[in-house]
């Protein structure tokens, strides 16, 4: 409760609301570079989500199950909506200061250098599951961003993005099985394309003249 009360004397103290920008600057800057995958763009998006913070700030309420951390995570998830909607396309996640977001062991950096998995491997892995990640939509995007890199709860999440917490945790599981089924179908593709460019060794050769 030390931030909600900081919050409420930043309404009429600037210092304070200060302390709450160096409190919270690094966890929705690294949000949104996740998400946009630029980091000057997450820098604009970032002052943007603070400076709406501060505008706002009066109609910040606290209460249970809404703590300032998810109002203010709302607001950057707001930005995201804006930025994706003024370009009208959509991009793909950099996930690569958080590749343990599909949660099997063998897709997580720190394991693998556990078990000596070599390093070209495990980038080609995490290359995969930056592609595979653009494929979700924007929703499930945010969700799974936030549960694994902005390591939010899921009750945080659901007042962030005023859901149901089971909704929240439904679409977490959708997320990560429809990302493992598309790690799996890009694998086996590529498995599959391996297969017709080797050549055979043992088939019969044609007579030479």
């Amino acid at each position: 409760m030390e931030h909600e009360m900081e919050v409420i004397n930043a309404q009429q103290d600037p210092e304070a609301f200060g302390r709450l920008y160096d409190t919270y600057y690094q966890p929705v800057f690294g949000f949104l570079y996740s998400r946009t995958g630029r980091s000057e763009v997450a820098k604009d998006l970032t002052s943007e989500t603070f400076f709406q913070a501060l505008k706002n700030l009066h109609r910040y309420k606290p209460r249970a199950g809404a703590s300032f951390k998810s109002w203010l995570f709302a607001i950057a998830v707001a930005q995201i909506g804006n930025y994706y909607r003024s370009r009208a396309r959509f991009l793909e996640v950099t996930t690569d200061e958080a590749p343990e977001i599909l949660a099997p062991d063998d897709f997580r950096p720190d394991v693998a250098y556990r078990m000596g998995e070599d390093a070209g491997e495990l980038e080609a892995q995490i290359s995969l599951l930056r592609r595979m990640m653009g494929k979700l939509n924007q929703r499930q995007q945010d969700i799974l961003t936030l549960r694994f890199f902005s390591h939010m709860s899921v009750p945080d999440i659901a007042a962030a993005l005023r859901m149901k917490q089971g909704t929240i945790k439904s679409h977490i599981h959708r997320a990560l099985k429809k990302l493992q089924v598309l790690m799996l179908q890009e694998r086996e593709d590529r498995a599959r394309e391996a297969s017709f460019q080797t050549p055979n060794l043992y088939a019969p050769r044609t007579a030479q003249n």
